[in-house]
């Protein structure tokens, strides 16, 4: 056991705010599964919800860091609060709740405490973010003055008497000062360092902060110089990768207990994180540095270029865009890609198809999507992936496709990859947008349903899946849905008529802003990331139509009418 600010917890372990455990899901599955862990470090929350920068939010310069700037995207303080609420149900009493606060003046910063507060036990304590290096507003333009730092810990330190840290960047001139000021204005520990900033064409928002190995070098010196300067415990975090670079820190700094590790991270499925903090300990237990191994050291957002050939319309929103090249890599059952129109387009699709080019479906329904489906042969984009954890279907038992949507994108690559025998259902609101419908003849019993019955049967896809199942049985069968989570909710329930949850499976749609697991958008209900534990997930795993989360990270269930409505009330969307 150590402890952390007059709290005992049962690990020295955390990861910073903002990287992987940026919900209260993720968090409870990281409690659950790796007891290293032993502090939480919130999203930084700000008083109003933010969407944050539209991607990419992230970039990758070596194989071993990143650019970042996701703009504090986050559900507000209300949802926050409530979030925490909620954590602390599942939460061992044994784990140091931290929630942090990226506002912009004391005033903000005090209330935003007192909100807490108010709720009685819904944190441990408190990080004050005044550090942050692409804030539009407070961040390191508020952090970077001693007087400020000063005066917002003061405020804090009014509203509470919970243990107050300050987290600090490394890239302002009077950082010395900046650690004094925070000390002298209350704070009780220090957490350092942030990332550093500096411009990157990559991000849509042209200007990000640096993690990762390249910024250890700077985190090593800033522990150095506060340890000069002040006597409060600190959370070392910035560029560790494992037990060689804790032992490096505690050479300058004997007195560091606690390591916050993020970008070391990145591309790691859940399993591969619990395995890592458990080998990480068993190193600094035995001398060894087995688990930095495990750490991002391999190109996982590079994009490149691909020429479209052609273009093919499905009614008046949807798009077929048909690439000259292939991805080099094999791409399994679900995997996607990001597209990049321009400097500042990008988003996750789906593969429909790598046989012999790269296809992606599209629907025209915002910005960057609007631009892709208005792309012309011989026009240049960019590509990176594919992105999600490897997944094959059983060839010696019958298989049954069925997409709805844009869903029917990636089960058109399931139907050319799988080489047993298919039973295919499509679904559409209208005949005009069955995508692939001659293409899908080829490669399977093929059954077809409209909305507005233009084309095979009248009604929901589920519907469809029923008759057909139930009047012509199939042995053992294995089913691969993807559509709309509430037409993916009601195959879940026809199918399982048919199949045990465990042979049913569903290729999951969430908000993905990395595809390398970092910024932890894409979870599910569970607290796996579909980026890199997904996106396919058995019925075991995932029921569709429960909740998802909005651009904010606010958490919106399904009614029964089809409609959101935002836990805790208010109105959907940023």
């Amino acid at each position: 056991m150590y402890n952390l600010l007059g709290k005992r917890v049962r690990g020295r372990f955390g990861l910073p705010s903002g990287i992987v455990t940026t919900n209260s899901d993720v968090a409870a599955w990281m409690f659950r599964h790796v007891p290293q862990i032993g502090f939480y470090q919130g999203k930084s929350t700000t008083i109003e919800p933010r969407a944050g920068n539209r991607e990419d939010i992230l970039a990758q310069p070596t194989p071993d860091s990143l650019w970042n700037a996701v703009g504090y995207t986050n559900p507000g303080l209300q949802e926050t609060v409530r979030s925490f609420l909620e954590l602390r149900e599942v939460s061992p009493p044994d784990v140091f709740l931290m929630a942090q606060i990226g506002e912009s003046t004391e005033e903000r910063f005090a209330y935003a405490v007192a909100e807490f507060e108010a709720a009685g036990d819904a944190a441990d304590g408190y990080e004050l973010n005044v550090s942050c290096p692409h804030a539009e507003k407070g961040g390191i333009l508020i952090g970077s003055d001693p007087d400020t730092v000063r005066s917002i810990t003061r405020a804090v330190r009014r509203v509470t008497s919970k243990p107050i840290l300050v987290k600090l960047n490394a890239g302002v001139e009077a950082l010395e000062q900046v650690a004094v000021a925070a000390v002298e204005g209350g704070a009780d520990a220090l957490s350092a360092i942030n990332t550093i900033g500096g411009p990157n064409p990559e991000l849509s928002h042209q200007y990000g902060g640096l993690s990762g190995a390249a910024l250890f070098p700077v985190t090593l010196e800033a522990i150095q110089r506060l340890r000069r300067v002040v006597s409060v415990p600190i959370i070392a975090m910035g560029g560790i990768r494992g037990a060689g670079d804790i032992r490096r820190l505690k050479a300058v700094d004997p007195s560091l207990e606690f390591f916050a590790i993020g970008t070391a991270l990145g591309g790691l499925t859940s399993e591969e994180i619990r395995d890592y903090f458990r080998i990480l300990e068993e190193d600094l237990a035995g001398g060894g540095d087995r688990a930095t191994a495990m750490t991002m050291n391999r190109r996982l957002m590079d994009y490149l270029p691909f020429v479209v050939q052609e273009v093919e319309a499905y009614g008046p929103s949807i798009r077929v865009i048909k690439f000259r090249e292939r991805l080099p890599a094999e791409v399994s059952v679900g995997q996607f890609v990001f597209l990049k129109v321009s400097n500042t387009d990008s988003k996750p699709f789906s593969v429909a198809a790598n046989r012999d080019r790269l296809e992606l479906l599209v629907r025209d329904v915002g910005p960057m999507t609007h631009k892709a489906c208005l792309l012309r042969p011989n026009e240049v984009v960019r590509v990176r992936g594919p992105y999600g954890r490897p997944f094959a279907l059983p060839t010696h038992r019958p298989v049954v496709l069925v997409g709805a949507g844009v869903g029917i994108a990636p089960i058109h690559h399931a139907a050319q990859i799988h080489p047993g025998p298919k039973r295919i259902f499509l679904g559409a609101r209208t005949a005009s947008e069955l995508a692939y419908r001659r293409s899908f003849e080829a490669l399977g019993e093929l059954h077809v349903s409209t909305d507005d019955g233009t084309a095979g049967f009248r009604g929901r896809i589920a519907e469809l899946v029923d008759e057909v199942m139930s009047r012509r049985p199939l042995p053992d069968p294995v089913f691969l849905n993807c559509g709309p989570e509430l037409a993916m909710a009601a195959l879940d329930g026809v199918e399982r008529k048919y199949a045990p949850p465990q042979d049913i499976f569903h290729i999951v749609e969430r908000y993905t802003s990395c595809g390398i697991g970092i910024c932890g958008k894409c979870s599910i209900p569970s607290g796996e990331r579909t980026c890199v534990d997904g996106p396919v997930h058995s019925a075991l795993q995932f029921t569709p139509g429960q909740w998802h989360r909005d651009l904010t990270g606010r958490k919106v269930l399904y009614t029964r009418q089809g409609e959101a409505a935002l836990v805790g009330g208010g109105e959907p969307g940023p």
